[in-house]
């Protein structure tokens, strides 16, 4: 039986290599059909949900790399802490493009099963890009 703190560690490591190189017709392997993103805003139901979020992230800031500052694997789980810089060139989340470089942080926990990542809480800094972006409500909260 393979370690699983290598197993998540080489997962989470293929899964970062992935988005960064825009492959996600081959997270199809990392992650399974009713993998789940869980996010503050919501939970993305299903791996096809979370490919169409990356694809809008891409369009939105096409220079788009994850840089990993941190990564935290043990028994099932592996952590990630890490930022990305990019200029917004096309509207996200109902954002026009602002043509401003932004800075996102976050951390990122998946949970990995039998070989794959099955599902991750994403803890991104919302407020921060979207005070960046200049949008001034971005939970909807009424502020």
């Amino acid at each position: 039986m393979a370690d699983p703190t290598a197993e998540a560690l080489r997962l989470g490591k293929r899964y970062v290599d992935l988005i960064n190189e825009r492959r996600l017709d081959l997270l199809d392997a990392l992650m399974p059909p009713d993998f789940k993103s869980h996010t503050r805003v919501g939970t993305i139901q299903g791996l096809a949900g979370f490919k169409a979020l990356m694809q809008m992230s891409y369009a939105a800031f096409p220079e788009l790399h994850w840089h990993i500052e941190e990564f935290i694997c043990a028994e099932g789980r592996v952590v990630l802490r890490y930022h990305w810089e990019a200029v917004q060139r096309a509207p996200f989340l109902g954002i026009p493009p602002t043509h401003k470089l932004v800075r996102a942080e976050g951390v990122e926990i998946g949970h990995v099963r039998d070989g794959q990542i099955i599902e991750i809480w994403n803890y991104a800094d919302i407020m921060g890009l979207a005070a960046q972006l200049q949008f001034k409500d971005p939970l909807g909260l009424g502020i």
